[in-house]
C-alpha cells in the first residue's frame, strides 16, 4: 500500500489527501483485509496440519518398531573366563535371535597374515632387479630403474587385498611388508616368478633339492653319474665357488657364510629315511661369464623355497697361528693370532666367553688354556651342551669357517639377541681379548604374523570362519572374539530385552496420546481445524487400528488383554504389569498381536495412508493448502494493484478540482478589484 499522499486546499482549505485515505481505506476493508484474513487462516492450519503431520510420522516409527521381528530385541549375557577372569568374547543379539542357551569355547583367533623382506640400505634407490612375483594371483612386475619405496606403491596400487609398506631400519635402510588386509588363513600368497623377485626381495628362501648326505661330496649325495664343472654362483649379493666332486652342500653352507651371506642345512623326513636340503636367504644365480655357473645350480636343483626364517649369526675376527697361517680345528690356543695381533695366549691364561642365548639368557663360561688345547677345544667349550651355547631352551652351534672365524649361529630362526664375547686373564693378572663378535647375518622371521582362522566350538559344532566377527554360529547373534582360551567353556545366555520391550510399546503409547492431546484442541471453537472433517476422519483410521483382533491368537488378539486399553477421553493407558505378564507367558502371541498381521501393519498402513507423499490424507490438504495461498495471494495483489489505481485516481481528481476552484477564487478576486476601483473613480 503507498503513503498517504497530503492534497491542502490552499485555495478552498479542504484536507483533500484525508479524503483520499478515507476512501481508500474503505475500499481496502471492503475488497483486500477479506482475502488477506483468508491468507492468513491458511497459514494458521498449515501450520496445524505439519504439526499433525510430524506426529503420525513419529506414531508410523514407533509402530514399524513393534511390527518387526522380535520388536523389543534380545540380550545376551557373556560371562567371563571361569578360570582366568579375562573376557574371552562379546555378543550382540539382533532382533532375530532365539532364547537360549549357548555353550562357546573359543579355541582359537583370526589373524591377518604378514610378510616381511629383507633389509636393504637405502629405500630409495633403484634396486637393479627386472622380473615378476604374484601376491594372491596378481603378478606384479618390476624394472630395474625402481626403488623399494616404487614396488612399495606398485604393490598398493594394484589393489589386491594385501597393503605393502616399508619398515624403518634407521637412517635410510628399511625392508618392505606385505600385510593381508583382512584376516584368515588364506593370507598372503606369494608366487615367485621371473627373475625371482619374491627371493630377491627376501620374502621366500632359495632351497636345493633333497639329498641323501649334508657331508658326502653333493655329486655323490645327489647321485649324478658325472658332475658339472667347477663354477662360480651368486648367492644374494655374495658369490662363491663351488665343486660338487668334492663339496658337500654342509660345506658349501659353510662357504656361503664366510662370504657374508646366510646359509643352513635342514633336514626333513623322506619316507623311512632323513634328506638334506641346503636353504639360503635370497636367491641364487648363475655368474655372467661363467659357462658352468648355470649346470651347477641346476645340478643342486635351486628353486623357490618357504617364507621360512633367517637364523642370526655372529662371527669373530679371522684367527691365525703365530706363524700367520688361517687357524683351523688343530691349532694351537697358545699364540693364536686375531685380526693380524696377537692375542699372547699362553698356558695358564684363562679365556672368559660371555654372551645371550637367542632368548637372551646369559652365558657365562670359562677355559683355562692347557700346552695341547686347540681351536677345537674351544669350539667345544664354546658349545658344551651342560653350560655353554649347546645348553638352555633356545640352543646355538659355534663352527670354524675356512676363513678362520668363528661363527656362532643360533639354532632357532627369526628375531636373536645372539651375542658372543671373549675376553682373555692372563695368568700375571693382565687382561687381553680374543676380539669383538658382530652380527653377520640378523636374525629374522620372513613369516611375521601367520594368518588363521578363527575357530570355535558351540554346543559341540566346530565353526571356522576368516573373521573375529562371526555372526552364522547362533542364529541373529553376532559374537566378537577377543581371546582364545582351548579348554574354557562359557554358557552365553540369549534373552528378550523386557526393558527394551516395555519401552517400545510405551514410546507407541505416546505418540498416539499426541496425537489425541492434539485432535481434542482442535476440537475448540477458535482452533485452527475446528470442525475439520479430514482430520476426523484421520484419527477415526487409528481408532480403528487399535480394534485390530488377531484372530490366530488363542489369549493375547487384542491390545486390551495385552495391557493397552482407552480410557474414557479416548487416551491410551498401558498397564505395564499386565504387558510384562503376556510377553513372560506367550511371547510369540504378543509378538503377533504387535507384528505384521497385529496392530503394529494396521498403524504402518494408516499413517503411510495419511503421510504418503502427494496422495496422503494429510499430504495431499497440505498441498491444497499451499496452491490455494498462491491464488489466494495473487488476488490479493491484484485488489490492492487496482486500489492503487483508485489512489492515483481520486489524487488526479481532487488535485484538479483544486486547481480549478483556485482559478475561480483568482478570477474573482479581480473582478472584485475592478468594481472596487470603478465605485472609487465615481
Amino acid at each position: 500500500m503507498s503513503s498517504p499522499i497530503n492534497i491542502s486546499g490552499l485555495s478552498t482549505g479542504i484536507q483533500w489527501g484525508d479524503i483520499v485515505d478515507s476512501t481508500i481505506k474503505a475500499y481496502e476493508a471492503r475488497q483486500v483485509k477479506p482475502i488477506t484474513d483468508r491468507i492468513t487462516k491458511r497459514a494458521t492450519q498449515k501450520t496445524a496440519w505439519t504439526k499433525m503431520q510430524g506426529l503420525v510420522e513419529t506414531l508410523n516409527t514407533n509402530a514399524r518398531n513393534l511390527r518387526r521381528t522380535g520388536f523389543g530385541g534380545f540380550l545376551a549375557t557373556v560371562p567371563p573366563s571361569p578360570s582366568t577372569s579375562r573376557t574371552l568374547l562379546t555378543a550382540t543379539a539382533s532382533l532375530t535371535a532365539t532364547a537360549g542357551r549357548y555353550r562357546v569355547e573359543v579355541l582359537q583367533l583370526a589373524d591377518t597374515a604378514k610378510l616381511g623382506g629383507n633389509s636393504v640400505a637405502d629405500t630409495t634407490v633403484a634396486r637393479g632387479l627386472t622380473g615378476s612375483m604374484s601376491i594372491n594371483g596378481t603378478s606384479i612386475n618390476i624394472v630395474g630403474t625402481e626403488s623399494l619405496n616404487d614396488i612399495r606403491t606398485k604393490i598398493n596400487d594394484a589393489n589386491i587385498g594385501v597393503t605393502a609398506a616399508i619398515v624403518s631400519e634407521g637412517g635410510t635402510a628399511g625392508r618392505l611388508v606385505l600385510t593381508s588386509s583382512t584376516a584368515g588363513a588364506s593370507g598372503v600368497t606369494i608366487v615367485d616368478g621371473t627373475g625371482g623377485m619374491a627371493r630377491e626381495l627376501g620374502f621366500i628362501d632359495t632351497r636345493t633339492k633333497p639329498v641323501s648326505s649334508a657331508s658326502l661330496a653333493a655329486a655323490a649325495a645327489l647321485g649324478l653319474a658325472v658332475s658339472p664343472q667347477p663354477a662360480s654362483i651368486r648367492v644374494g649379493t655374495t658369490v662363491i665357488t663351488a665343486d660338487l666332486s668334492t663339496d658337500s652342500i654342509a660345506s658349501i653352507a659353510a662357504r656361503i657364510n664366510a662370504a657374508g651371506g646366510a646359509a643352513s642345512v635342514e633336514s626333513e623326513a623322506y619316507g623311512s629315511e632323513t634328506r638334506y636340503r641346503l636353504v639360503v636367504d635370497g636367491n641364487v644365480t648363475a655368474v655372467a661369464g661363467d659357462a658352468n655357473s648355470q649346470s651347477v645350480i641346476d645340478a643342486l636343483g635351486f628353486a623357490a623355497g618357504k617364507s621360512g626364517s633367517v637364523k642370526q649369526t655372529v662371527q669373530t675376527p679371522v684367527y691365525t697361528s703365530g706363524s700367520n697361517v688361517v687357524a683351523n680345528a688343530t691349532t694351537s690356543l697358545v699364540g693364536l693370532k686375531f685380526g693380524g695381533s696377537a692375542s699372547n695366549l699362553a698356558v695358564g691364561d684363562a679365556i672368559n666367553i660371555r654372551g645371550m642365548r637367542g632368548d637372551g639368557t646369559a652365558v657365562t663360561i670359562g677355559l683355562v688354556v692347557g700346552a695341547n688345547d686347540t681351536m677345537q677345544t674351544l669350539l667345544n667349550k664354546v658349545n658344551d651342551a651342560t653350560t655353554g651355547f649347546g645348553s638352555g631352551s633356545r640352543t646355538a652351534t659355534a663352527a670354524l669357517g675356512s676363513d678362520g672365524r668363528i661363527r656362532l649361529t643360533d639354532d632357532t630362526g627369526g628375531a636373536s639377541r645372539l651375542s658372543l664375547s671373549m675376553s682373555v686373564t692372563h695368568a700375571d693378572g693382565s687382561s687381553g681379548s680374543l676380539g669383538s663378535a658382530s652380527t653377520s647375518v640378523a636374525g629374522r622371521s620372513r613369516e611375521l604374523q601367520v594368518g588363521q582362522d578363527a575357530v570355535i566350538r558351540v554346543d559341540g559344532r566346530e565353526v571356522t570362519r576368516a573373521t573375529n566377527n562371526i555372526t552364522d554360529a547362533i542364529n541373529g547373534v553376532t559374537l566378537s572374539l577377543s581371546t582364545a582360551e582351548p579348554g574354557t567353556e562359557i554358557d552365553i545366555t540369549i534373552d528378550r530385552d523386557v526393558k527394551g520391550t516395555v519401552d517400545s510399546v510405551q514410546k507407541f503409547v505416546d505418540s498416539y496420546n499426541a496425537i489425541r492431546t492434539f485432535f481434542d484442541e482442535q476440537r475448540l471453537s477458535d482452533a485452527p481445524l475446528y470442525a475439520d472433517t479430514l482430520l476426523r476422519g484421520v484419527v477415526s483410521t487409528f481408532q480403528e487400528a487399535l480394534r485390530t483382533d488377531v484372530s490366530s491368537n488363542g489369549t493375547y488378539n487384542k491390545l486390551t488383554i495385552a495391557g493397552v486399553t482407552l480410557d474414557r477421553n479416548g487416551i491410551l493407558t498401558f498397564n505395564q504389569d499386565t504387558f510384562k505378564k503376556g510377553l513372560a507367558d506367550k511371547p510369540l502371541e504378543i509378538e503377533a498381536l504387535f507384528g505384521f498381521a497385529g496392530v503394529g501393519q494396521a498403524f504402518v498402513t494408516a499413517t503411510d495412508n495419511a503421510t504418503q507423499f502427494g496422495i496422503g490424507t494429510i499430504s495431499a490438504q497440505l498441498k491444497n493448502i499451499n496452491q490455494n495461498t498462491i491464488l489466494l495471494k495473487k488476488r490479493e495483489s491484484d485488489a490492492q494493484k487496482r486500489i492503487e489505481l483508485k489512489r492515483e485516481q481520486l489524487v488526479a481528481q481532487f488535485t484538479r478540482m483544486e486547481e480549478a476552484m483556485s482559478r475561480l477564487t483568482s478570477q474573482s478576486s479581480s473582478l472584485l478589484s475592478s468594481v472596487k476601483g470603478l465605485q472609487g473613480n465615481n
